[in-house]
């Protein structure tokens, strides 16, 4: 419903005075506005002053504004003005009074065949004018899809296109099911035609006649495969309907009806009004646009539309949450009115270190070097050397992204004892070094503690726009990080972060900035800056579309080279997080268009590609020399596959896989490689439940015999979760932590592992229940969920973090440790 505004949102935009708020996301935020001429409520939609500035936006939003202009329709939300040029670029159109499809099926279930019927046909009609214009819409789905009183209105032309055109603004940074994609899509944005747009709608009124996906759910890759291949699932589709939906969904886009076509069969029979429920529904939102049309002002912080008309105030604890639609980027939220998409239902198949989720992979990244105590410097996992400098230590281990410290326990930070301390807020991505333990928080803020006491040392923020809720996955399925904000790496004395669009290099004993310079923002929740060879890789430019790779010398931040990774023209189905993975050997491994490349560090030229049947899968990169280790997924009728991949450097050609059994890499993760084993981890997504047995699994690496499995606690929302950290290796050591205890087992070189030890942490927090909290409204918040705690081995020293704020170090287990 209508929010109330912030302290420091406009009050006026363009020609508009504000009245409430709508909805906040990537790229901005949603207003409702009023001109004051009778003309009627707005949705105005403004950009973040820093993605404004990106090169190219401005011409693009100007697009968007020309193209939303020339379509014109019954059934349409008009475009009423916008401004490209304007200090903070805006747009406005038709405000709907209504829910999205997505709330009101969601809210009063299915609806009967009459009423898909009105919908679709009204739709149909939408869709006609919009072709007629010459233009594809590109993004039919049930959240795009608004309810009036008087019948449905097609939404949002963010990713529209006209012929011959190249896309327009997307932000889209998929993480959920693509149901609503159509053959085309998946094969490429420059293959959706008219038709493609039929074929979303048959999957949208699916969705309505059934109140499910019509392509299922389960691994977003297992959901395109039925999408590309046309397995859609119409048994509990009204019969009435199921002949004119399976034209529809022809796997040839000339056999679909056209538009008009499709209003025609679907007229006859169809509902006058929409069911009580959803009446209803509209209704209130009708009712509450009244009483803040009504208001002299605006709706101010801390009232609702009800109390600011009536002078009543509600008791704190009464208060409803504040926000309402959210927004996950200026073009994929809903334009008008505060309905949402459904939340993400996917099956869990991989832990969140190493997940594929839904296309957009939310890639390992690594840190860079850190200079700890003694000797000459060393940290490319070479075990004749000396171990006098570590790769940063993050999720992912140091540099070469195998989840392997090359460290042994008697490298420590320099008067290091045992410690436990606290941060504000909520860590989610943290690294460690010599000086410094840095986390970024779920806020998009940094806070850094000495990792020799645990004392605090400073604060770190670069954000824009204030936001209330913090990383989020929409409804929709779209990846939010407030300011775009990476995780942290380390490198020596320096604290390397992206935020706000700058990348920053940090004094890590002080916070303060030593340099910044243009960037870009995280394409997901694992992405961040990679240090080698005096220069810091980062991707540049706001969303996965035309990602670029760039290369900053590590001392000035000034650009020494940028290499491109993706066209503009990019399919949702296409989109990773393109930042970069690990690297050695002055070689540098990242995703590109098409899959894993390898490129010189020295100045990015590309020395290998994966294209293998197989290796092409690849979307991960463990460097182990002389290999790099990849969890390759393929999927077919019988289901998912999963083989650990062997690749060659710089080539990236196959050389062959580890043969693990089936019964280890079902629903499993690559986390960790070494020397001799290969660490997976079977169970859900931390913010899921699980439907198999979790466990770690350990087995050998070069003939894949299983050496041992560690039983996980079960994830379940109606009991107690106990989460449980990536496990990572370190001095021939494997380490993981949960809610009460560090647990290690010692790996002797791949022969029969010791036993499991427990090392209990005293004041960790223990298991905890899932917060109630709205996921239609907000999606999945990362601060809400109970996510598991972080290890970071540094050496003999190790720390877990957890989600809380919670941080404990403790000396690595073991018989020699110190």
């Amino acid at each position: 419903m209508l929010g109330p505004l912030r302290e420091d949102s406009p009050r006026r935009i363009g020609p508009y005075a504000i009245r409430a708020r709508l909805g906040a996301g990537g790229m901005g935020e949603v207003f409702l506005g009023d001109r004051g001429d009778g003309s009627g409520p707005a949705a105005v939609k403004t950009v973040r002053r820093d993605v404004a500035g990106d090169p190219g936006f401005r011409d693009r939003f100007r697009r968007e504004i020309t193209v939303a202009r020339s379509v014109t329709g019954p059934r349409l939300a008009s475009l009423l003005d916008g401004d490209a040029d304007a200090e903070v670029p805006w747009l406005a159109t038709e405000y709907v009074a209504g829910p999205t499809l997505s709330a009101a099926v969601r809210g009063a279930g299915a609806m009967d065949e009459a009423e898909v019927r009105m919908l679709g046909a009204g739709l149909a009609r939408a869709l006609a004018a919009v072709h007629a214009a010459g233009i594809v819409h590109r993004d039919v789905k049930p959240g795009n899809v608004m309810l009036a009183a008087d019948g449905p209105r097609l939404i949002d032309f963010g990713i529209a296109r006209d012929a011959g055109s190249t896309p327009l603004t997307t932000t889209s940074r998929m993480v959920g099911s693509p149901a609503f994609m159509s053959p085309e899509h998946v094969a490429g944005s420059g293959r959706v035609v008219a038709a493609s747009d039929v074929f979303c709608l048959a999957s949208v009124l699916c969705f309505a006649a059934t109140g499910r996906d019509p392509f299922g759910d389960g691994p977003v890759a297992a959901v395109l495969y039925r999408v590309k291949y046309v397995e859609a699932d119409l048994e509990e589709v009204p019969e009435g309907l199921r002949a004119v939906l399976e034209d529809c969904l022809s796997a040839d886009p000339a056999a679909r009806p056209t538009a008009a076509e499709l209003a025609g069969r679907l007229t006859p029979g169809a509902a006058a009004e929409w069911p009580a429920p959803v009446g209803g529904q509209i209704a209130e939102y009708g009712r509450e646009l009244a009483r803040v049309s009504a208001l002299d002002g605006p709706l101010l912080p801390g009232y609702t539309p009800t109390e600011a008309a009536t002078g009543s105030r509600a008791a704190p604890h009464q208060l409803p949450t504040r926000g309402t639609d959210f927004a996950p980027g200026l073009h994929v939220a809903p334009t008008q009115g505060p309905g949402l998409g459904e939340p993400p239902r996917s099956r869990r198949r991989r832990n969140l270190v190493a997940a594929l989720v839904a296309l957009a992979l939310l890639g390992a990244a690594t840190g860079g070097l850190l200079a700890l105590r003694g000797g000459d410097e060393g940290g490319d996992g070479d075990p004749e050397k000396p171990a006098a400098v570590l790769a940063g230590i993050d999720a992912q281990g140091g540099r070469e992204g195998s989840g392997t410290v090359p460290y042994g326990r008697d490298v420590r930070p320099a008067g290091w004892h045992p410690w436990r301390s606290r941060m504000t807020g909520h860590p989610f991505g943290c690294a460690a070094g010599r000086d410094v333990l840095v986390c970024r928080n779920t806020a998009g803020s940094y806070e850094a503690l000495s990792p020799s006491d645990g004392k605090k040392l400073w604060d770190y923020s670069a954000r824009l726009d204030a936001d209330e809720v913090g990383a989020r996955i929409s409804p929709t399925g779209q990846v939010f990080m407030p300011s775009g904000s990476t995780r942290p790496a380390v490198y020596g004395d320096q604290v390397l972060l992206a935020s706000g669009d700058r990348l920053v290099s940090l004094d890590s004993r002080t916070g303060k900035v030593r340099w910044e310079v243009r960037a870009g923002s995280a394409h997901g929740f694992e992405s961040a800056p990679l240090v080698a060879d005096g220069l810091v890789f980062a991707a540049v430019g706001p969303t996965p579309q035309g990602a670029r790779i760039a290369g900053f010398d590590l001392a000035t931040g000034k650009e020494k080279w940028r290499r491109p990774l993706v066209g503009e023209d990019l399919a949702k189905a296409e989109e990773y997080d393109f930042w970069p993975l690990a690297t050695r050997d002055k070689m540098l491994y990242l995703l590109g268009q098409g899959g894993l490349r390898a490129l010189r560090t020295e100045d990015g030229a590309e020395l290998g590609r994966a294209t293998g049947e197989q290796t092409s899968q690849c979307h991960d990169a463990l460097v182990r020399a002389p290999h790099v280790y990849c969890a390759a997924y393929t999927y077919s009728t019988e289901g998912e596959h999963m083989a650990v991949q062997r690749l060659g450097t710089p080539s990236l050609e196959s050389a062959g896989e580890i043969p693990l059994p089936d019964e280890l890499t079902d629903g499993a993760g690559l986390v960790a490689v070494d020397d001799h084993v290969v660490v997976l981890v079977r169970g859900a997504r931390p913010w899921e439940e699980d439907d198999i047995d979790p466990e770690i699994v350990l087995g050998r690496r070069d003939d894949g015999a299983a050496l041992a499995r560690y039983p996980l606690d079960r994830r379940s929302f109606s009991s107690r979760i106990n989460a449980v950290s990536s496990p990572m290796i370190v001095a021939d050591t494997l380490v993981w932590a949960d809610s009460t205890s560090l647990y290690s087992v010692a790996l002797h070189n791949g022969s029969k592992p010791g036993p499991l030890r427990t090392t209990v942490l005293k004041g960790a927090p223990g298991p905890e229940l899932r917060k109630d909290y709205d996921t239609l409204q907000w999606g999945l918040l990362m601060s809400d969920e109970v996510l598991p705690p972080e290890v970071l081995p540094v050496g003999g020293a190790v720390y877990v973090i957890h989600h809380g704020g919670r941080v404990f170090s403790v000396p690595l287990p073991g018989a020699s440790a110190s």
